[in-house]
């Protein structure tokens, strides 16, 4: 019986040994980015039969009993609750707001090419423009076409060329919204002016008058769109016509026609696949009671730049930025998912691999195929409650204590045991 009692005393020196390792661990990471706690959970020992099920000569039942043979270590959970997010300035530093994981690339030399999954986002850019975790790994995801959208299939290493520029792009559509006063006098006149550009990214304004006629219909006005200096034109003569207002002050029509609501004007010398002109679109003015504030409100057309920057969007698009103002989406981050995160193997360096128990890697976008969002300039911390692990560590010292206890005890029955043959 004391024999018995020493293995018990044993098992939970053993058990709390492992909770006081996991509890310290916990405290020891408490700022490690992105970490997550863990705790280990015990199971008793399978008990040593004394009296089995049954019933006495009179009927009664007898209930089975076991004697305990100690305890062992169930299980080590890791809770992947969110962490805070701490902001930090770096935008190369990220942070998922919601489940899932970053994926990088597997690690060179290892004897798994799975791919790694981390929380932790404190990237930076390589000499190369690659995006690479603390450790070198590459940050993957998908290409984004020129549409926007990502191609989404094989997965290739998040970068862009460090020495990017962004070509010049000749103005080929401009839109004017805004609002024509229909208290305005006949013969009264509104001009507006933009800045567009020719196939080498120069400058140039383009102005568009606009004079309410007397043609038999309060609601019609005059345009011509024409360069702002017409010795030193960039385009082939000017445009005139009319614009057509409903009753309900939206406009009708453009030149006769309900369909087009736009007019166009050509550039001399522009021979470029996607046209030879700027067209102005109207479709966006109307005519109401009140102030004339007809606008320029967008046109396509920019200068060259140099790369000024870059950034990520919520959406983890890797967008760079020129000196002209263009905005360029290359990559996107791939965000991975798995059915049970506590099925995921820990490799150390905060990476993580699939296994059987976790289930197969599922990848997605964020804020479309997950509800997460990636945070720019910032980092999730450790979601490890200090006084809570302290209170924890307590608690194991005082189990271990008692358990090197019931060796001590137990020691002393043995020696008692011995003494009796004296």
């Amino acid at each position: 019986m004391s024999l018995q009692s020493l293995s018990i005393g044993v098992s939970g020196l053993r058990s709390h040994q492992t909770r006081l390792d996991t509890v310290s661990n916990n405290i020891a990471n408490s700022s490690t980015t992105a970490f997550k706690r863990q705790r280990a959970t015990f199971s008793e020992e399978l008990g040593q039969e004394i009296l089995g099920a049954g019933r006495t000569g009179s009927g009664s039942t007898i209930s089975p009993s076991k004697v305990g043979r100690g305890v062992s270590v169930a299980s080590i959970d890791r809770n992947f609750s969110q962490g805070s997010l701490k902001d930090t300035g770096i935008k190369t530093d990220l942070a998922l707001n919601g489940d899932g994981f970053f994926v990088a690339s597997p690690k060179s030399g290892a004897a798994s090419d799975q791919r790694r999954l981390t929380r932790a986002g404190n990237f930076t850019f390589n000499q190369n423009g690659e995006l690479v975790t603390a450790n070198g790994l590459n940050v993957q995801g998908w290409e984004v076409g020129e549409d926007g959208k990502a191609n989404t299939g094989e997965l290739g290493n998040v970068q862009f060329d460090p020495n990017a520029q962004s070509a010049a792009q000749f103005t080929s559509e401009a839109s004017v919204g805004g609002n024509l006063s229909a208290d305005a006098e006949v013969d009264d006149t509104s001009e507006i002016s933009s800045v567009v550009y020719d196939e080498q990214g120069k400058a140039h304004d383009v102005v568009v008058d606009f004079q309410k006629v007397n043609n038999n219909n309060p609601d019609r006005w005059s345009y011509e769109i024409r360069p702002s200096n017409p010795s030193d034109s960039p385009f082939v003569g000017s445009k005139t016509g009319n614009i057509t207002f409903s009753t309900d002050g939206s406009i009708e029509s453009v030149d006769g026609s309900n369909s087009d609501l736009s007019a166009s004007i050509d550039w001399k010398g522009v021979n470029v696949s996607g046209g030879e002109s700027v067209e102005v679109g109207f479709g966006d003015l109307t005519q109401y009671s009140g102030s004339t504030t007809s606008k320029f409100q967008s046109q396509n057309g920019n200068s060259s730049g140099e790369l000024s920057g870059v950034q990520f969007t919520p959406e983890g698009k890797l967008q760079l930025n020129y000196t002209n103002g263009v905005q360029e989406e290359k990559y996107q981050l791939a965000i991975g998912d798995v059915n049970n995160p506590n099925g995921l193997e820990q490799q150390g360096e905060n990476f993580f691999t699939t296994t059987g128990a976790s289930g197969d890697l599922q990848l997605g976008r964020a804020g479309r195929d997950l509800q997460t969002s990636v945070v720019s300039g910032a980092l999730e911390s450790s979601n490890v409650d200090l006084a809570k692990e302290f209170s924890d560590l307590i608690r194991a010292q005082r189990s271990y204590q008692a358990s090197s206890q019931i060796i001590t005890t137990a020691d002393e029955v043995l020696n008692q045991t011995v003494q009796l043959k004296r």
